[in-house]
């Protein structure tokens, strides 16, 4: 039975794991075993207004313009694969990635002075034409889908995992293994960054510097234990000038006291302390990903 024709959604519910051809789950990195608080050097200068801040790890992970590769060359497998079951499948468009955020989901809140002034602890609206500020494949494009089509393209299972049917969505893994690239265990670049964060947060620099920020914004008469509080006092809506203030005075005294260059300096000693202890893994994890992606590339005829 043919179709209509729908969007890939499920692709992007793998990719992940595609990217750096690891099967979902916490990575075996040893950030428990980190000992003391690592030393650092000369606390960094506070970043650009909402920037990303480059940190140690990203060196192991795939780009952009890398997972762009994987992910065209995944849709256009499971396409191929999809047409011979007698099925139409749209990959979509490349997910496109997104700007910075001026939030921290974690200890941090607000990032963004001009948020702050502009839209105090609400999230600045999307680009035009979007609901949510992303792009890419969304479930609105989609169609109802028989169990047929469902069993086709994501087979019994949908996760990464040798000896699970998972239908045309394997389709790419199949072929990166005929190619002779391997797949991992687990997300360890993943696991390492969160761990990282979670020994940032509990250093005693870092919480030195947010007992300061805890003073500077008792001084201007605003009472938070620590910035995510702040920002997630739950603001109503609409926007308020008082809200807007208190954003202001929150950015104020983080820049004041240092606190986001103090963040960032201990986080990339601690990300540094972590690749110190699972460089070979590392270094094996950035090479299969960049086997992986030239393999795409031989795939969609680029190489």
């Amino acid at each position: 039975m043919r179709l209509r024709r729908v969007h890939g959604v499920a692709a992007a519910v793998v990719l992940t794991g595609l990217l750096t051809g690891c099967a979902f789950g916490t990575g075996d990195g040893r950030a428990e075993d980190a000992g003391p608080e690592p030393e650092i050097g000369q606390i960094m200068a506070e970043p650009l207004d909402g920037a990303r801040v480059a940190l140690p790890l990203d060196g192991y992970s795939v780009s952009a313009e890398e997972s762009a590769v994987i992910f065209r060359a995944m849709g256009r497998a499971t396409q191929t694969c999809m047409r011979a079951k007698g099925f139409d499948y749209d990959p979509g468009e490349v997910p496109v990635a997104p700007p910075s955020s001026p939030f921290d989901p974690g200890s941090l809140g607000l990032l963004s002075a001009a948020a702050a002034r502009q839209t105090g602890y609400h999230k600045p609206p999307g680009p035009a034409g979007s609901a949510n500020g992303t792009t890419g494949s969304t479930a609105a494009g989609a169609v109802e889908q028989s169990e047929a089509y469902r069993q086709a393209l994501t087979g019994t299972a949908g996760v990464v995992d040798a000896g699970i049917d998972r239908g045309c969505m394997g389709e790419i893994e199949l072929q990166f293994r005929a190619a002779g690239v391997g797949s991992g265990t687990g997300d360890l670049v993943g696991s390492l960054r969160a761990k990282a964060y979670d020994r940032t947060a509990a250093d005693s620099r870092v919480k030195a510097a947010i007992s300061a920020w805890q003073s500077c914004m008792a001084g201007l008469g605003h009472h938070y234990d620590d910035p995510a509080r702040a920002s997630a006092a739950g603001w109503p809506d609409p926007v308020s000038e008082r809200e807007k203030a208190t954003a202001v005075a929150d950015m104020n005294c983080k820049t004041q006291v240092g606190l986001l260059g103090t963040w960032y300096t201990v986080q990339t000693a601690y990300q540094e302390q972590f690749i110190g202890q699972n460089e070979a893994a590392l270094q094996a994890v950035k090479e299969r990903s960049a086997q992986r992606v030239a393999a795409a590339r031989k795939l969609l005829g680029q190489g």
